[in-house]
């Protein structure tokens, strides 16, 4: 049986990272492909239908082949998007991203001192820096913010931030107990009661905002989200890895095996 795949994927360059985020939806594990494979993978993907890239991780920033396939993507004919926790972002990915028109998604999570220890690592300085020099560029920036148990107050902390910092549009995403979040949903994990009462907050939120900042609920455990894995696996990610559905494998010598079907794995 075919599968198509859908115009959108999520693809993870490496599952290496320079943060330790205990909500982590993809934790490091060691996979950190050389950017020939990685290049190979994203003409298959493209020959398949594919026509938005969503560059992430791990942390996509920290492998030294982003820009060159970012310039990828855009040569041949598509669109992409990154998620970064905005500690690493040099003068050469800035540049890449503002050439290929990438949006981006910076990964922040409330003040200094809570957002650092969500990170386990001081990281705000670095975060909030980057998200300034990205919109600077002119590159379109947006913010993600992973909310956990007993910490609702980070949505109006994040929604005046945005507002002071000329950010446009904020994301909120529920924890979700997969990844390192199997370990910490002790501490992190919400109750039915309090994602439903976040949910309704942040639809207030997004009402009173209205025309001044976007308000996301961006909640990845009611919708699965397509992923190109770092070893090369298409996954429907859900809210467990139990859940998950593997599509297909990318073919190892991906630039010899265009337009070929994809099989129910």
């Amino acid at each position: 049986m075919n599968v198509k795949l859908p115009s959108t994927v999520c693809f993870r360059v490496t599952r290496y990272c320079n943060a330790r985020c205990g909500f982590c939806l993809a934790p490091p594990d060691g996979a950190h492909p050389p950017t020939a494979v990685l290049k190979d993978r994203l003409g298959w993907l493209q020959d398949q239908g594919v026509r938005t890239v969503h560059f992430c991780g791990g942390e996509p920033t920290i492998h030294p082949g982003l820009p060159e396939l970012l310039a990828h993507v855009q040569s041949h004919g598509g669109e992409s998007r990154l998620t970064t926790n905005g500690i690493a972002m040099t003068e050469p990915i800035l540049r890449a991203l503002l050439a290929a028109g990438t949006r981006v998604k910076v990964s922040l999570h409330g003040d200094r001192a809570h957002h650092d220890a969500m990170v386990g690592r001081a990281a705000f300085d670095q975060a909030t820096q980057h998200l300034r020099d990205l919109l600077s560029a002119g590159i379109p920036a947006s913010i993600q913010t992973t909310v956990v148990a007993g910490e609702e107050w980070v949505l109006d902390w994040m929604a005046d931030f945005c507002l002071s910092e000329r950010v446009r549009k904020l994301s909120i995403l529920p924890f979700i107990p997969r990844g390192s979040g199997v370990r910490t949903k002790g501490d992190y994990g919400l109750t039915p009661a309090e994602r439903a009462l976040l949910h309704d907050k942040v639809l207030r939120k997004r009402r009173a905002l209205l025309g001044r900042l976007d308000v996301r609920w961006l909640d990845f455990s009611v919708k699965p989200v397509p992923v190109v894995e770092a070893d090369g696996r298409v996954v429907l990610e859900r809210a467990s890895e139990s859940r998950d559905t593997l599509l297909c494998t990318i073919p190892e010598d991906a630039t010899q095996k265009k337009r070929i079907p994809i099989q129910f794995v």
